[in-house]
């Protein structure tokens, strides 16, 4: 009995420490206090295992202080501005983003940078890896970061393959036996690529045949962003401050050329993220701001549907107030049960006016934002606690008003691919179904 105290007091007493130094919500805190002291050695070890949050260093300030607005706020978290010339062109499958994509990488003369959630040795894959392969032995410097949990099927002869072609590899938060990292529950969930400092990518899509051939759900629909210009280099910062938390090398100055601004149009727009470090809500509050923002019509889609409570609660606010809400989400899902949590959420929007369209061209995992015809939010950002109050996740603002005429003519396409799900419908679901959804959604924020 004693040893068994002992042992329990051993794990929960630095546990408690480590959550106590934290900033947290007084109910997050206490669920997590009471979850290392009332169930022995395990509540101790799933805090360090989902719970526990790294301290890291930050994204460095390049500009002084915007005065005020959504600017300002994303400043204060990214240390970002609003970049006003680039040229932006939107990526709307994996065929245009991968085309895009390699062309860049083939024109680089100094250095590659790419950051993935997925990167396959498939032959999408194995294509980029012979590109990648081919301009580090021509001299580029090209460095390559991978998720570990994203990427667990990519094979250890691959990567061996990219190091002794030049290529500098290295994984986001490896599982190492026994497998209890406090990291273990929090991916890097981005998706972007910095060619010499002045194109870079962002957006949903993976390196990944799926993306091009699709799967068992179907095409996959996403979007994707080419960025040449200013905002490059806020990008070229979020790489830089990964790859070192991530044990690789400071990356010095020379990795911010001088851009010739005249030779762009003013495209404004501006990036945001998610990180370990104080940025760790950015884009859930990004969200719930732009949301409350809207004053006639809200448009948003996004392959996992399960918000926080802060952005229902805002998309309620926003129905109440007059506006039009609509939400496409896919038929089909790859996960079930997130699925069936997805749908414990619809029933109070649908009652409020909400618009819910049901994606049938394929899988949907465009993750997209429209508020009003103002702005347009593309990024890696699912609607969902994973997204949002776990990943590494990144985005960009465009606030040029023909890039979010473009975008949202793109989601109107997609409406014409959708079934919209009416009130009737769904009052008339069985209480068993309702039951079910129900009980889901307590998993949401684990999925």
């Amino acid at each position: 009995m004693y040893p068994l105290l002992i042992l329990h007091l051993l794990l929960a007493a630095p546990a408690a420490a480590a959550l106590m130094r934290q900033e947290r919500t007084p109910v997050s805190a206490l669920a997590w206090l009471l979850a290392i002291l009332l169930v022995p050695a395990a509540g101790s070890i799933l805090y360090l295992l989902a719970g526990y949050r790294r301290p890291v260093h930050d994204v460095p300030a390049t500009d002084t202080e915007p005065p005020v607005g959504i600017e300002r706020m994303l400043w204060l978290d990214c240390a970002t501005r609003i970049r006003r010339h680039n040229r932006v062109e939107q990526l709307h499958d994996g065929s245009e983003a991968f085309a895009a994509l390699i062309a860049a990488l083939q024109g680089a003369r100094h250095y590659i940078h790419l950051s993935y959630y997925i990167f396959a040795d498939d032959r999408v894959g194995m294509a980029f890896g012979n590109v990648l392969m081919r301009k580090a032995r021509a001299g580029v410097e090209v460095r390559l970061l991978y998720d570990a949990v994203g990427s667990w099927k990519l094979s250890k002869g691959f990567v061996q393959q990219l190091r002794s072609a030049g290529v500098e590899v290295h994984p986001y938060a490896p599982l190492r036996f026994p497998w209890l990292t406090p990291r273990a529950n929090r991916r890097n969930h981005s998706k972007i690529a910095v060619i010499d400092g002045r194109v870079g990518f962002i957006g949903g899509i993976n390196i990944a045949e799926r993306y091009l051939d699709g799967d068992a759900l179907g095409r996959w629909r996403d979007e994707h962003l080419r960025i040449e210009g200013e905002a490059v280099a806020d990008l070229q910062r979020l790489f830089a401050a990964d790859w070192i938390q991530e044990g690789g090398a400071m990356l010095s100055d020379k990795y911010q050329p001088a851009i010739d601004l005249e030779a762009l149009p003013l495209s404004p727009l501006q990036i945001a993220w998610t990180r370990e470090d104080h940025s760790r809500h950015t884009l859930s509050d990004l969200f719930a701001q732009l949301i409350d923002e809207t004053r006639h019509t809200l448009r948003l889609s996004s392959p996992y549907f399960l918000p926080p409570p802060a952005l229902y609660e805002a998309l309620l606010r926003a129905l109440r107030r007059g506006c039009r809400v609509l939400v496409m989400l896919p038929d089909r899902s790859d996960v079930w049960l997130a699925r069936r949590a997805t749908d414990s959420y619809l029933g109070r929007l649908l009652d409020a006016g909400a618009e819910i369209f049901r994606y049938e061209g394929g899988f949907l995992h465009a993750k997209r934002l429209f508020v009003d015809d103002l702005v347009a939010s593309v990024g890696t950002a699912n609607f969902d606690y994973r997204s949002l109050d776990y990943n590494t996740e990144a985005t960009a603002l465009l606030l040029d008003p023909k890039s979010v005429e473009q975008a949202l003519r793109r989601f109107d396409a997609d409406l014409e691919r959708c079934r919209r799900i009416t009130v009737e419908e769904w009052r008339s679901r069985p209480a068993s179904r309702t039951l079910g959804d129900r009980i889901a959604r307590l998993f949401a924020p684990l999925l």
